[in-house]
């Protein structure tokens, strides 16, 4: 008898999730525009570009506006003045160096951003921090599908890597790590890793350690073919731009049953009129970067990790 009222139940039950597959419009109230600042300032040789554009609608599927004509600097806490220009008007500035050898970030030195934009002033302020070097990457040959990957359209066999890279003694240090894979980069969602000292989240425990594991196997999304170029990418961020990502994450992956009410990401780009109802998004940063690439050669590969 239970059984048959549990199926009976069961069926209503469906019956009346089928019946809720009403396509609702939501009618999001328009807001203000928000100027969206994308650009980091590295201790790298060549160009640094920092990219303007204006927010859109929530759920709109347009391009963002570009905005043009605007002035952008960068002054280092030396007083010399970095000029930024829209070269092809297409909200791309460009500082350009003067020979290949000139770099333009220096660790230690405080960079500010200054943007006159559309009749409002923006300014910014960041400190170039310190980076280790990345001690080595190495691989295995792995048979069965890496426990990291999801997706039937992921490799089913093939090379697990670790990167090697020790932490600074010192509380505080931030990182965040790129990996590439034949030259394009892991863009993911769940490719933000960052690392606050040797750790994924802040503590005073991991000061002046080896990258912990989950952080050394994040290299690998998915499995690497022989043949395949892997390069690992090691960039200093202040505090403040750590905590930018690890809410940028939150939000990102911020779906489902369980989801919660969306929040503003922070932003260090502020309008030097606070009067001003133009408000600005996303992050100026300043980085010094580290990086090594290899290519997986199977006579290379290891047995065993070390940890």
């Amino acid at each position: 008898m239970k059984s048959i009222i549990k199926t009976i139940f069961s069926f209503f039950l469906g019956i009346s999730l089928m019946s809720c597959e009403d396509v609702i419009d939501l009618n999001v109230p328009e807001t203000e525009k928000y100027l969206v600042v994308e650009g980091t300032i590295t201790d790298v040789a060549g160009e640094q570009v920092i990219k303007l554009s204006e927010s859109q609608a929530l759920l709109s599927s347009a391009t963002p506006r570009a905005i043009t004509n605007a002035v952008v600097k960068v002054t280092d806490n030396t007083g010399k003045i970095y000029e930024f220009k829209d070269l092809k008007n297409e909200g791309k500035y460009v500082w350009t160096p003067s020979s290949s050898t000139e770099i333009m970030g220096v660790i230690g030195k405080t960079y500010t951003l200054t943007i006159e934009a559309e009749g409002e002033s923006f300014k910014a302020v960041s400190e170039l921090k310190r980076v280790p070097k990345i001690d080595s990457i190495v691989y295995k040959y792995e048979d069965s599908p890496n426990l990291n990957q999801t997706g039937d359209d992921k490799p089913k066999e093939g090379y697990d890597a670790n990167f090697y890279a020790k932490d600074f003694v010192g509380v505080g240090d931030c990182y965040r790590v790129k990996v590439y894979k034949n030259g394009k980069l892991f863009s993911g969602a769940e490719n933000i890793v960052i690392a606050y000292d040797a750790l994924l989240n802040k503590s005073s425990v991991g000061d002046g350690l080896m990258f912990i594991l989950p952080l050394r196997r994040a290299i690998s999304p998915e499995l690497y073919a022989e043949n395949d170029k892997l390069k690992v990418e090691l960039s200093s961020i202040t505090e403040a731009h750590f905590d930018f990502w690890t809410q940028l994450r939150t939000e990102l992956n911020n779906s489902g049953l369980f989801a919660t009410p969306a929040a503003r990401i922070p932003c260090n780009v502020n309008n030097t009129n606070p009067n001003s109802k133009k408000q600005a998004a996303g992050w100026f940063g300043t980085s010094a970067v580290t990086s090594l690439e290899v290519t997986i050669d199977k006579n290379k590969a290891v047995k065993e990790f070390n940890d």
